[in-house]
C-alpha cells in the first residue's frame, strides 16, 4: 500500500520558469512515483486551470492552493507591521507566509487525510507544522535562508538595508535553529548546505538531495556582436546585486577591449534598478520571457557574478545543459561538481571577471572545448536516474523516524 505525504509549499512549481519552481517540480514529479501525494500550497500567483491539471497528470493526487498578496508586499510599504512583527521575533521571511485560513485547512487536511509524512518544501512553511507530531516529518531545504540573508548584510551599502538584513538574518536564524531540529531527515540542495546545517544546527540527519535538470538541445545561432547572457528576475537581490555589480564595474572594462560586445539580460524587471543602471547602447534588458532558448543559441558566454547566496543556483544548470561557456565567481558555481578551466572560468574580482570574458571571447577553440565537457558533466552528474537514488533513500527515512541520531 502507497503511503500518503502532505505536500506544503510557499511557490506553486507550474509552469517552472524559476530555479526554486523547478527544483519543487522535480521533487513532485519523483515523489508521485512512490506516494500518494496531497499538495498545499502558499502562492505569490494564482496558477491557471491548465497548471492544476499539469500536476494532477503528473500524479499528485489532490491540490489546494492559497493566495496570498501579502507575499509580494514591499517591506517599505508597510514598516509599522515589519515593526510589530520583529517585536515579536518574527522574521518577514516567515509572517509574510503567514495566512490564517491555511493554518484551519492544513490543520484539517492532517486530521482527514492521516499522511504518514508531512514534507515541508522550503522552511518557512513549517510554521504550518501540526503541533503534534504523529508523522514522519521531512524537509527539503532550498536554501539557509539566515546564510543568504548574511551574505546580502556584507554587501549592501545603504544603512537602512543593512539594518533590517541583520536583524532579519539573526530572527531567521532563531526560527531555522528551532525548526529544522523538528523533522527527521533533511533535504539539502547541496553538500555544501548539508555541512553548513551540521555545523551551525548541529543536525545529524541530513544529506544532499540530487539535482536533476535536462540537457537542452540547442542549436547554436550566430550573432553579428558577441553576446553576454545573463538569466534572473531582477527583484531577486542577489540577482539584482550581481547584475549591477558586473554592469558598473566589470563591463565597461569588457567593452574597452571588445567596443562591439552585447551584454542581454533576461528575467522579470526591477524598475528601480532599472533606473540607477547606465543607459547604454550595448545592453539590453529584456524582461521576463516565456521561452529562453533563443537567447541560449545566440549566447557566446554565461556571465554568473555573484556575490550573495547560498545553495545552487539553478541558472548555472541551465547554462551547463546548453553547452553555454560560463565565466562565474566561486559563488555562483557553489553546490556543483565542476571544475575551474573545464566547465568554467572562475573569475572573484571585477578585473580577473573582465579578463576572463575577454580571453573566452577570444578563443572559439577554448568555447567548444568547454561546451562539449559541460554536457559530459551533466549528464555524469545531473541526469533522471538520480532521481532513483533519492528516492530509495526517502524510503529508507519514511520507514525508519527511529533512526533520528543516526549519521
Amino acid at each position: 500500500m502507497r503511503k500518503k505525504i502532505l505536500f506544503l509549499s510557499q511557490v506553486y512549481p507550474y509552469p517552472a520558469d524559476g530555479g526554486g519552481k523547478i527544483k519543487t517540480l522535480n521533487s513532485l514529479k519523483t515523489l508521485a512515483k512512490d506516494f500518494d501525494v496531497y499538495a498545499i500550497f502558499i502562492s505569490e500567483k494564482k496558477p491557471l486551470k491548465k497548471d492544476i491539471e499539469y500536476l494532477k497528470k503528473i500524479g499528485v493526487k489532490k491540490i489546494k492552493v492559497f493566495y496570498n498578496l501579502k507575499i509580494l508586499a514591499s517591506v517599505k510599504d508597510d514598516y509599522p507591521h515589519l515593526i510589530m512583527n520583529f517585536l515579536k521575533l518574527r522574521p518577514h521571511y516567515v509572517f509574510q507566509y503567514t495566512f490564517a485560513p491555511a493554518f484551519s485547512y492544513i490543520k484539517n487536511a492532517v486530521s482527514s487525510y492521516k499522511p504518514d509524512i508531512i514534507h515541508i518544501d522550503h522552511i518557512n512553511i513549517a510554521q504550518y507544522l501540526p503541533k503534534e507530531k504523529n508523522e514522519v516529518w521531512i524537509l527539503e531545504h532550498h536554501n539557509l535562508e539566515f546564510y543568504l540573508l548574511w551574505t546580502r548584510f556584507l554587501y549592501s551599502s545603504k544603512w537602512s538595508r543593512k539594518l533590517y538584513l541583520l536583524i532579519e538574518s539573526v530572527l531567521t536564524y532563531l526560527f531555522e535553529s528551532k525548526k529544522i531540529k523538528q523533522f527527521d531527515f533533511v533535504f539539502t540542495i547541496s553538500q555544501e548546505e548539508a555541512e553548513r546545517s551540521k555545523r551551525f544546527f548541529g543536525i545529524r540527519n541530513v544529506s544532499a538531495q540530487p539535482l536533476v535538470y535536462p540537457t537542452i538541445t540547442i542549436k547554436k545561432k550566430l550573432s553579428l556582436n558577441p553576446h553576454l547572457l545573463f538569466i534572473g528576475g531582477l527583484g531577486w537581490p542577489p540577482n539584482e546585486d550581481a547584475i549591477e555589480w558586473f554592469i558598473n564595474q566589470m563591463f565597461p572594462i569588457i567593452l574597452e577591449k571588445i567596443p562591439n560586445v552585447e551584454l542581454h539580460v533576461v528575467g522579470k524587471d526591477n524598475p528601480i534598478l532599472t533606473h540607477r543602471l547606465p543607459k547604454h547602447t550595448n545592453i539590453f534588458l529584456h524582461g521576463y520571457q516565456k521561452d529562453i532558448t533563443p537567447f541560449l543559441q545566440k549566447a557566446d558566454i554565461f556571465i554568473l557574478p555573484f556575490r550573495m547566496g547560498g545553495g545552487v543556483r539553478i541558472k548555472s544548470l541551465t547554462a551547463l545543459s546548453a553547452g553555454v561557456p560560463i565565466v562565474s565567481t566561486k559563488l555562483g558555481v557553489e553546490g556543483l561538481k565542476v571544475k575551474n578551466n573545464t566547465h568554467y572560468l572562475e573569475a572573484n574580482t571585477e578585473i580577473d571577471f573582465a579578463n576572463s570574458v575577454i580571453t573566452l571571447l577570444k578563443s572559439k577553440k577554448m568555447q567548444d572545448k568547454m561546451s562539449k565537457n559541460q554536457t559530459e558533466y551533466l549528464t555524469e552528474n545531473h541526469s533522471k536516474k538520480l532521481n532513483r537514488k533519492w528516492l530509495d533513500e526517502y524510503h529508507f527515512w519514511s520507514t525508519y523516524p527511529h533512526k533520528k541520531n543516526r549519521s
